[in-house]
């Protein structure tokens, strides 16, 4: 740490914070050892910053934001803790911890892996789906004491990777709203609020506030959508001979002049429909064979068989 970075600045007795990044939730000042707090020394806290000071492992006061003195009715706890008198040469040795109050907007998360959920009409089908949050500090003392531990600073990298994985468990639990595939682009909302609740209460715990947290898109494999489509194209085209005809065509246009250069591919369009043209006819000809083999009466119209010479209803020969 340099005095021009932005973990904590020490100049003639001043320690202070500043994040030109803006991606630190919170930094310890200084970088490595402890603070020297003499008579007079300055701790200035800037607007929508706290500052937690450390004295032996345990918590001693936390700064609201402005500038405070190393003196007894400045800094009332530290100093009951330490018993320390001020004018003595030695200081108080302590850490100092600076904590952004910032929401920090736009972060991303998603499913690392899919989450199968038991659906009426597929069965156990995996879902995979991604969305974005903010999150805001709201209490620096457990974010010291449940995330921190033994490091230096702690990032907005840090903080994402703890959210993602509470995400990923409490996102199982949000899905049950869904009932069927059809409902997966009308239930997002349903589905956003449901685990925003899910995860405020988890993340209370911890100090932490995710505020508008966003299901931006829930789907199923490639291959789960195109049996979909082909069951939605079946049902406007009638039946599968049909749509099977359907896909050949569209098989074809799809090759376009690649298919025209291409005399295998040509080939294959060719046999494909000549394949369903010809289970077409052969469908006719089992048709036809299935039909009896009758005939009208020239004089009465009554049905006659193949085999009959005579007319049963009126007895003209036939």
């Amino acid at each position: 740490m340099t005095q021009n970075q932005s973990q904590g600045v020490l100049f003639r007795r001043i320690y202070e914070f500043e994040d030109p990044s803006g991606t630190l939730i919170a930094a310890k000042a200084p970088q490595t050892g402890t603070a020297d707090l003499f008579d007079g020394t300055a701790i200035i806290v800037k607007p929508n910053q706290c500052a937690v000071l450390i004295y032996k492992g345990q918590i001693a006061d936390i700064l609201p934001a402005g500038t405070h003195f190393a003196k007894t009715e400045n800094i009332p706890i530290i100093t009951r803790l330490a018993n320390w008198k001020f004018g003595l040469e030695s200081p108080l040795r302590a850490e100092i911890w600076f904590f952004s109050g910032n929401v920090f907007t736009a972060r991303r998360w998603g499913t690392t892996q899919p989450i199968v959920l038991n659906l009426a009409e597929t069965g156990p089908t995996p879902l995979r789906a991604f969305g974005n949050y903010n999150v805001v500090i709201r209490d620096p003392k457990k974010v010291y004491l449940n995330l921190i531990g033994s490091r230096t600073s702690f990032d907005i990298t840090d903080m994402e990777d703890f959210i993602q994985g509470q995400i990923v468990e409490l996102f199982p639990q949000a899905l049950a709203t869904i009932k069927n595939l059809e409902t997966l682009g009308t239930e997002r909302d349903a589905v956003s609020k449901k685990l925003e609740a899910l995860i405020t209460t988890e993340l209370s715990n911890f100090g932490v506030q995710v505020q508008k947290i966003q299901v931006l898109s829930i789907l199923p494999p490639q291959e789960v959508i195109q049996a979909l489509d082909a069951k939605g194209a079946m049902k406007v085209l009638g039946n599968q001979k049909e749509y099977l005809v359907y896909k050949a065509a569209n098989s074809l246009d799809a090759m376009g002049d690649h298919a025209t250069g291409n005399p295998m591919q040509m080939m294959l369009g060719l046999m494909m429909g000549k394949g369903l043209m010809g289970m077409g006819e052969r469908e006719r000809e089992r048709e036809e064979k299935t039909q009896p083999d009758l005939r009208a009466c020239v004089g009465c119209k009554n049905p006659l068989g193949k085999d009959h010479k005579f007319c049963p209803n009126c007895g003209r020969a036939a």
